[in-house]
């Protein structure tokens, strides 16, 4: 059986072909070692993507100025747009395109993070409220008239007590103890869940009434609270803010009226002169032709003086005008 029939006859079977394997040497083949596992590729950085891309090529450019030259944007027509190569003018247009890609995505991401801060804002607003009730909850509680007449009750004076070695005056000594532990215990709760109070009630006045939000406004009640207490005479934030108010729209009405006055007088002033320079033009004895177009080859004074001693009744009238004035 010839080399082709036998290869025939081990693929027909393959019992016949695992027989073969067994029975025949097997002939040394070089084979290429296994490939090693090569590491993940890293992004080329011949070919960046997004952003990294846009800043490679504004590297290119080179130093960007941080405020453009005014000079040279006012030399800047159509003309000079239109005398670019259509290349230059894509390249333009594409990288103004990706500028405004990139100032978008600040802004979304600013956006973002003041949605963030202000979502935070309300978790913190809310769980301080839900703070300031719990522990107004507890102040109500241990300030229960009930639960004070059991800490009086029990807070009884030594002298008064019974026998401690009885069973009455053992329990007479741990009520007392119970008695001060517990208005020892209440005492700070009590402070702070005042001030806690206080700190509510301030914040929803704020929150309640626009002027407030004015940091001037706010400063001039917060001012008055201050110098109130240090004069021994406290006064609430409500009647600061409208104690506050009152002033300002008080000295708001001075200011208005003030300035009333000084331009009423400066009107009156401009009528005065109006009306005397109106007298003047209307008395005056000597005609304005006679300074506007000259008398006797004479201008001005000249020219007066000149009409006058020709015009005897003019100057008896200008002689009683000056006297009149006087």
């Amino acid at each position: 059986m010839n080399e082709v029939e036998n290869n025939e006859a081990i693929q027909a079977t393959p019992e016949a072909a695992t027989e073969t394997s067994v029975e025949t040497p097997t002939q040394e083949v070089e084979t290429a070692p296994p490939a090693e596992a090569s590491p993940p590729s890293e992004p080329s950085k011949e070919s960046p993507t997004g952003n990294d891309r846009y800043n490679n090529l504004m590297k290119v450019l080179g130093d960007i100025p941080e405020t453009p030259n005014e000079q040279l944007i006012s030399d800047i027509d159509e003309k000079s747009i239109e005398n670019l190569p259509a290349s230059a003018k894509g390249l333009l247009k594409h990288l103004i395109s990706q500028q405004r890609v990139v100032q978008q995505q600040e802004v979304d991401k600013l956006k973002h993070r003041n949605e963030t801060l202000s979502q935070r804002e309300e978790r913190i607003k809310g769980e301080a409220r839900k703070l300031i009730q719990n522990r107004a909850e507890l102040n109500r509680v241990l300030l229960d008239p009930k639960f004070q007449a059991f800490l009086k009750k029990s807070n009884v004076p030594e002298n008064e007590m019974a026998d401690p070695f009885t069973k009455e005056g053992i329990q007479q000594r741990i009520a007392k103890g119970v008695s001060e532990a517990m208005t020892e215990f209440q005492k700070p709760i009590t402070e702070a869940a005042e001030r806690a109070r206080q700190m509510n009630a301030y914040t929803e006045f704020v929150e309640s009434h626009e002027k407030m939000k004015n940091s001037a406004f706010k400063k001039d009640v917060l001012t008055l609270i201050e110098n109130r207490e240090s004069e021994n005479r406290p006064v609430s934030i409500e009647d600061a803010y409208n104690m506050v108010e009152f002033e300002r729209m008080k000295k708001a009405e001075e200011t208005r009226k003030a300035r009333e006055i000084k331009a009423r007088a400066k009107s009156n002033r401009k009528i005065n002169r109006a009306t005397m320079s109106s007298s003047n033009d209307t008395g005056d004895p000597v005609p304005k032709w006679v300074t506007e177009k000259g008398y006797q080859g004479a201008r001005g004074n000249t020219a007066r003086i000149l009409y006058l001693r020709d015009n005897p009744k003019a100057l008896a009238k200008l002689r009683d005008q000056q006297k009149n004035r006087r």
